[in-house]
């Protein structure tokens, strides 16, 4: 037997409705006191806190108003010291005794640097001096004495190093490169 499109939509129905039935009556009946869920003892509420203290502290930090101490809050460490400004102050004596001698002049050499080299492979490194006043060249090495009071220190690429033996004060003289002459126009 076929059974058309309507039949078989009302069994559907007639199963649904059936089952909603039994559904209803296994479940929805009431729930009898002393069976399943009971209360026992006193209510007692929970222990909730105070929100208004808390409301009241968020409203008066939201009104606070930012005032800069000078300090940037970006940057970690301690905020720089201002140094004061200090005028100098005139000593309220002057001392009328003996004065210490003023200190001596740098060491000078009146010499012009003016090339190196190295004249047996591998040996001692030697400068190229030439007198300040004359045409006379002087070629000395690593620890020489130059006009009897100079000692050489150090022979560098661009720079000698020398030292006053009278004074103990060091100097340096810098590779002076030749002047090349300018073309006659």
């Amino acid at each position: 037997m076929a059974q058309t499109r309507q039949q078989k939509e009302l069994l559907v129905l007639v199963a649904l409705v059936l089952i909603a039935v039994v559904t209803w009556f296994y479940f929805g009946r009431e729930i009898k006191p002393g069976s399943g869920l009971t209360a026992t003892g006193q209510y007692t509420p929970i222990n909730a806190q105070d929100y208004v203290v808390i409301l009241n502290g968020l409203e008066k930090a939201q009104k606070t108003e930012y005032k800069s101490t000078g300090r940037n809050i970006f940057v970690i460490g301690p905020m720089p010291v201002e140094q004061a400004k200090v005028a100098p102050v005139a000593p309220p004596f002057r001392n009328l005794g003996p004065q210490p001698p003023p200190p001596p002049p740098p060491a000078t050499l009146p010499m012009s640097f003016f090339g190196y080299g190295m004249l047996p492979a591998n040996g001692p490194r030697q400068a190229f001096l030439k007198d300040e006043g004359g045409d006379d060249v002087h070629i000395v090495s690593e620890g020489d004495l130059i006009l009897n009071h100079i000692r050489i220190l150090h022979i560098g690429n661009e720079r000698l190093d020398f030292e006053d033996i009278n004074t103990g004060q060091k100097g340096s003289k810098n590779l002076e490169l030749p002047s090349t002459p300018t073309p006659a126009s």
